[in-house]
């Protein structure tokens, strides 16, 4: 049986309780109606619990010591207490207040846990019939103004099955808040001091897979988004996200940090927006205060405080095609700019996997441009400091400006690369990819996966490359 019916189940013991509170009866009324819901379970689940006590001020009851058991399943709770709930004439459960101590999941994939759970004006849908035959909750339709959830832990039980390359052992956050969860409502979302742990998949061509560990956290974590509802409905139920879905109002993330063997990145700030009008969904994200830390101390300096970037996505729903413009700045460093446009020649509604996407996603067109004379510099210091044997940066410049002069001979629209790598000068280097047919990018990853296919690609007369 999946999590959902487990949930349903336990929403069906609050019912129980409330109703009996609701009526004002006495103790005996409100063990014979858990008697009942105990008495109604399928066979092979169980459930227990240590004391009932009524509430008639609060038209509810508390619970201690839950425990409903369901195979594999477990669902645990030091207590729970409820506060006035009310049968609708439609069918659906509204409850004033949920308050849960010590919430625990176990399933054969997850352990989650927290050490408080509270809900205010939750109203839950009728229950709808599963596959499976049982009552179950349908998350897009039920209402809450808000929830709270204290020392969130989630452990993952579960290998990642190939060729995923990243497998998330657990996630942890100090608190959890949501305000205005519902269907077609303006979700809030807050998260405090999270931290991810995971273990990546690094492969490399004639080298056998390596796995390195490493773990995430930020600071905090703001998201506002229209009928969040729906969108975890179909995660939970692992049916195809909504079509025309509305991306985010507003996100934002402070102090997030990437934990790796090569060293420590921290992103400062990260602020966006979101927009869906007339089927033009259009994303904007700006970002400030890019670090770096490793064991080995740079020879030069960077303005990792100063640095930005700026993201714009705009996508058509209605001919599926989507336009980047990014831009990356370090000052007195580099200024990296990027515009593509990008179709989907194979749309379907359903989730497509990770190669699915890849080759269903071509792309159009493509401009990029640098203006990086230190960003040169400091390349060519490094790989000098890495050979040593006296070996100079303006040796392997002046290497490497060869190389590629001899790799893109058969090309001559692409000799401004060799010339800017060589003599920089302050100019501004552009390469342009335009093709009258859209390449997948399954073609384009395929094209750069070996050096005898990367020569065949920049041999296309759809390159082109200007320095000024």
């Amino acid at each position: 049986m999946k999590k959902p019916w487990l949930a349903a189940s336990l929403i069906s013991v609050t019912a129980v309780i409330g109703l009996a509170g609701v009526h004002h009866e006495a103790h005996m009324e409100l063990v014979r109606g858990l008697s009942s819901f105990r008495a109604a379970l399928p066979p092979g689940t169980t459930f227990t619990y240590g004391t009932a006590t009524p509430s008639i001020l609060a038209l509810g009851a508390t619970l201690t010591d839950i425990t409903l058991r369901d195979g594999s399943i477990t669902l645990r709770a030091s207590r729970m207490r409820l506060g006035h709930p009310r049968p609708m004439p439609d069918g659906r459960l509204s409850i004033r207040g949920v308050e849960v101590r010590e919430p625990f999941l176990q399933t054969p994939t997850q352990i989650i846990h927290g050490s408080t759970l509270s809900l205010r004006k939750l109203i839950l849908p009728k229950a709808r019939e599963a596959a499976e035959g049982h009552s179950r909750i349908d998350l897009a339709h039920v209402t809450l103004a808000h929830g709270q959830i204290e020392q969130l832990s989630i452990q993952n039980l579960a290998q990642s099955s190939p060729p995923a390359p990243v497998n998330v052992h657990s996630l942890f956050t100090r608190r959890l808040i949501v305000d205005n969860y519902g269907p077609a409502l303006l979700t809030t979302l807050r998260a405090d001091a999270a931290t991810l742990a995971y273990e990546r998949t690094l492969q490399a061509p004639g080298h056998d897979p390596q796995l390195v560990s490493g773990q995430a956290s930020l600071e905090r974590l703001d998201l506002k988004q229209v009928d969040l509802a729906a969108q975890v409905a179909a995660l939970w139920d692992h049916l195809p996200l909504p079509s025309q879905m509305a991306p985010p109002q507003s996100f934002a993330a402070h102090n997030f940090r990437l934990n790796m063997t090569s060293g420590l990145f921290r992103l400062e700030d990260l602020h966006g927006t979101g927009t869906l009008e007339n089927q033009i969904a259009t994303v904007t994200q700006d970002l400030k205060g890019f670090h770096f830390q490793s064991d080995e101390k740079l020879p030069f300096h960077i303005n990792g405080a100063g640095s930005t970037a700026h993201y714009v996505q705009v996508s058509n729903l209605a001919d599926h095609t989507s336009r980047t413009n990014a831009t990356l700045a370090v000052p007195g460093f580099m200024t990296l700019t990027a515009d593509a446009r990008t179709i989907q020649t194979d749309f379907t509604e359903r989730h497509p996997s990770q190669q699915q996407l890849l080759q269903s996603t071509a792309l159009q067109n493509i401009t990029i441009s640098l203006q990086g004379d230190r960003l040169l510099d400091a390349g060519f210091l490094l790989a000098a400091r890495q050979i040593g044997n006296g070996t100079t940066a303006e040796q392997i410049r002046e290497q490497t400006a060869q190389v590629l002069q001899a790799g893109l001979s058969a090309n001559p629209a692409l000799a401004a690369i060799p010339d800017y790598v060589e003599h920089p000068a302050g100019r501004t280097l552009t390469v342009t990819y335009a093709s009258a047919t859209p390449m997948s990018l399954t073609a384009l990853n395929a094209a750069m996966s070996s050096p005898a296919a990367m020569l065949t690609f920049l041999a296309s007369p759809d390159l082109k490359a200007f320095a000024q």
